[in-house]
C-alpha cells in the first residue's frame, strides 16, 4: 500500500514547494493562521498541510507553531546553495505524463512531444533549472572532479550540458581548464546566462547544434556526456559515441555519466524505474547496462573501458573509454 499510495507524499511535497511554505518559515516560527495570511491560503487547509509536512519530517511543531526541519532548511529554501525546489517543480510538471503510463505501455510510444524541452521557452527554463538544482543539491560536480585525474585535461567538451553546472564547477576548481558546450539552441540561451553570471564567458565556449545530426567541431582531451544516453535509443547512442571518438585527441577520454544497469536490467532500482520515464518522454530512450555502453565504446575504437560508481547520494556511474 505504501507503494500504491506513494503519489500522496510526492504531491504534498510538490504542493508545499509550489506554495512557498518552506520559504515563509525560513526565518521564524509561525502558526497556521500566520502562514495562510502571508501566502493567501485558507487557514484550515493550511493547517492540514503543515501537519502533514510534520508527519513527513520536513517541518517541526511546537504547540501550535511550525518551523523548518534541518533537511527542509538545507534543500527546500530558495536561498540555500543546495536548493532542490527547481527539481521538485519539474517533477510536478511530469504528473500528466505518469498519468498516461498505461497508454504508453499499450502503445510503446511516448505521451508527450519528443522535443527535448525546446519548443516552449517556459518548459525549457523549468527543465534547465531542474538539472542545475539537482546537480548542486547532490554535489555531482565535486564527485566527478574527485573521481578523475584532471591534471592533463586542458580542453573539455560537455555535450548536452544544459545549465553548464559541470563545466562551471570544474573551471572554478581547475584554473587551467577551458570548456566547450555543445547543446540545442533554446537551451544555450539559458546556458549563456549561467556562464556569464559565473564570470566564465572567456573560458567556456558555447556552440549550438544537435549532436544527432550536426558535426561537432574541435578536438578535446576529455568529452563528457551526463544524462544523455538514457534519452536516446541504442543505435543513436552507438552513432554518437562513434562520432565523438573522432573529436578526441590521442589518449583522450570519453566519460559517460548515467544510471548504469546490471545485466538483468532491474538494478539499481532508480535506473529501472527511470527507464519508464524515458518511455513516457523520449523516442526509445532507456537506461543501459555496462556491457551495452562497453559495446558502443569498443566499436568506436575506445579501449580501457571501466566503470566508476559514484558515492551516495548519487545513484549513477561513470563509464570511461580511452582513445
Amino acid at each position: 500500500m505504501s507503494l500504491a499510495g506513494g503519489h500522496v507524499e510526492a504531491r504534498i511535497v510538490q504542493t508545499a514547494a509550489e506554495l512557498r511554505i518552506f520559504d515563509v518559515l525560513d526565518s521564524e516560527l509561525l502558526g497556521a493562521e500566520a502562514v495562510a495570511a502571508r501566502l493567501g491560503l485558507d487557514t484550515a487547509a493550511t493547517e492540514l498541510l503543515l501537519n502533514a509536512l510534520v508527519a513527513l519530517n520536513l517541518l517541526e511543531k511546537q504547540h501550535h507553531a511550525f518551523s523548518l526541519a534541518p533537511i527542509a532548511r538545507k534543500f527546500l529554501v530558495q536561498n540555500s546553495d543546495q536548493y532542490l525546489g527547481s527539481m521538485i517543480h519539474f517533477e510536478s510538471s511530469l504528473w500528466h505524463c505518469w498519468e498516461q503510463l498505461p497508454q504508453a505501455i499499450r502503445s510503446g510510444q511516448p505521451v508527450r512531444a519528443v522535443d527535448m524541452y525546446q519548443r516552449e521557452p517556459t518548459e525549457t527554463e523549468v527543465f534547465i533549472q531542474a538539472m542545475d538544482s539537482l546537480v548542486k543539491a547532490r554535489g555531482d560536480t565535486d564527485a566527478l572532479a574527485d573521481a578523475l585525474d584532471w591534471h592533463e585535461v586542458n580542453e573539455l567538451l560537455d555535450v548536452g550540458a544544459g545549465p553548464a553546472t559541470y563545466p562551471i564547477g570544474l573551471c572554478q576548481r581547475f584554473s587551467w581548464l577551458c570548456a566547450t558546450i555543445f547543446d540545442l539552441p533554446a537551451t544555450l540561451k539559458i546556458t549563456e546566462r549561467y556562464v556569464r553570471d559565473a564570470g566564465l564567458s572567456e573560458r567556456i565556449r558555447l556552440i549550438a547544434g544537435d549532436y544527432r545530426s550536426d558535426t561537432i567541431p574541435g578536438n578535446y582531451d576529455l568529452i563528457f556526456l551526463s544524462n544523455i544516453i538514457h534519452g536516446e535509443n541504442f543505435a543513436t547512442n552507438q552513432d554518437l559515441v562513434g562520432k565523438l571518438t573522432t573529436n578526441l585527441r590521442p589518449s583522450g577520454r570519453l566519460i559517460i555519466k548515467d544510471h548504469v544497469l546490471d545485466e538483468n536490467r532491474a538494478n539499481p532500482p532508480v535506473g529501472a524505474i527511470f527507464s519508464l520515464l524515458m518511455l513516457l518522454t523520449t523516442a526509445g530512450g532507456r537506461c543501459y547496462s555496462f556491457v551495452e555502453i562497453h559495446t558502443w565504446m569498443t566499436r568506436a575504437g575506445l579501449t580501457q573501458t571501466q566503470e566508476i560508481k559514484l558515492p551516495a547520494p548519487l545513484t549513477s556511474s561513470l563509464i570511461i573509454g580511452a582513445r
